[in-house]
């Protein structure tokens, strides 16, 4: 079986790939021009050379819509051989409008529930928009026609926004979780992590700081607080802290996200700066090893925000240490491609509390934990679910 696989957000094709390879199959990553961000590099998620690697490949004509259209035939020719094509983002609309329908389209978020349903000005605006509104119902029109014509579409029932766009498409999905971590072996990075050896007990948090401000809008911020509510964790922290349980805790946390600011003036006014550690933003590769030495991970704690589309929480499961996080029921619900999962399942400040209080009079059943996480990790999420993917192409 030969796979090409379109496009890399947040890196998820790129483990992908490297799984489909190590089952034996013929799996080439197209790379298209993204943000520039750190997280759509490959070499973000790996330790080993790529510049020898020959599955790795630059799209090969100008990703513009205009140049697209211009290649059609050296575009068809490109990816005629495949057996299969599996795609995310605008990459579905822009095969789609030469004619290359995808098998598999599997969704980072925008390219579902915001590029298709993108709002197309009115004729009487300024004639000076006449062109955007041109491209954006160009753009409109082959993203939801690629995403209706894909064969599969991924979609985790409990990614409520998701759900919500594939009914509104009309469309059917597969309830399977995104693929997004593979294990890379090498450590080369441990030497940078050393200090943590130094304290008795650490949570590592590198979820972005969103709790204070509406950056990303929800319509019920004022209820429910930002989209990370990481002011939970720092709190439950300070109450860890003052009792003593421990001669040296620590929380770890990223200088990432809207809200930093106000976690550091959170911090500040609990009188705990001494025990919280900040770390500059990295390379996944470099977390997960620093991830792996922690007492804990924890993710994101708002109501009607599930941590099982987070990567923090797949990352936490795949080094096998244990997760806090609020995961809305996901865990409990049979339905749920997370259903069963090893998370420590919580929401607010006084649960989080008493899952430090319980480890504190039980270590060996947190271990325990995060080796059954390890365990459902590569069961229902590494190869397990990559064999899955292979099953519905076949």
């Amino acid at each position: 079986m030969k796979i090409a696989l379109i496009d890399n957000s947040n890196n998820n094709f790129f483990a992908i790939t490297r799984y489909f390879r190590d089952l034996n199959i013929d799996a080439h990553l197209y790379l298209i021009p993204n943000s520039g961000l750190p997280q759509f590099e490959p070499q973000s998620d790996t330790f080993n050379d790529l510049r020898k690697v020959d599955w790795i490949r630059d799209f090969p004509f100008d990703c513009s819509w205009r140049g697209v259209f211009k290649s059609k035939k050296k575009l068809y020719h490109q990816f005629k051989d495949y057996d299969h094509i599996i795609a995310c983002g605008l990459s579905v609309g822009l095969l789609n409008s030469v004619g290359i329908k995808i098998s598999m389209f599997i969704p980072y978020g925008a390219d579902l529930f915001n590029f298709p349903f993108i709002r197309i000005p009115t004729l009487s605006e300024p004639i000076k928009f006449i062109p955007r509104i041109i491209m954006n119902m160009y753009r409109r029109y082959y993203q939801v026609d690629g995403i209706r014509s894909s064969k599969i579409i991924i979609s985790n029932s409990n990614w409520v926004m998701a759900e919500r766009a594939i009914k509104e498409l009309g469309v059917k999905s597969t309830n399977l979780p995104r693929l997004m971590i593979y294990q890379d072996n090498n450590k080369n990075y441990d030497n940078y992590w050393s200090f943590m050896d130094a304290y008795d007990f650490t949570i590592f948090s590198h979820t972005r700081h969103l709790w204070k401000t509406n950056s990303d809008p929800s319509e019920d911020f004022f209820e429910n607080g930002g989209m990370k509510r990481n002011d939970k964790l720092i709190k439950a922290f300070s109450i860890i802290v003052n009792k003593a349980y421990f001669k040296k805790p620590c929380l770890i946390l990223f200088d990432y996200g809207t809200d930093v600011d106000h976690s550091k003036s959170l911090i500040k006014s609990l009188n705990i700066q001494e025990y919280v550690r900040w770390e500059p933003m990295m390379y996944r590769k470099n977390i997960l090893i620093g991830m792996k030495k922690a007492t804990f991970v924890a993710d994101q704690f708002r109501k009607h925000m599930s941590a099982t589309s987070a990567g923090s929480t797949n990352e936490a499961l795949s080094v096998g240490v244990p997760i806090i996080s609020n995961t809305d029921g996901a865990i409990y619900d049979k339905d749920d491609p997370f259903y069963g999962a090893p998370i420590l399942d919580c929401l607010e400040i006084d649960q989080i509390v008493g899952i430090i209080d319980d480890y504190y009079n039980d270590k060996d059943k947190y271990i325990e934990i995060g080796l059954e996480g390890k365990k459902w990790f590569d069961n229902n999420l590494g190869y397990g679910l990559a064999k899955k993917y292979l099953e519905l192409l076949n």
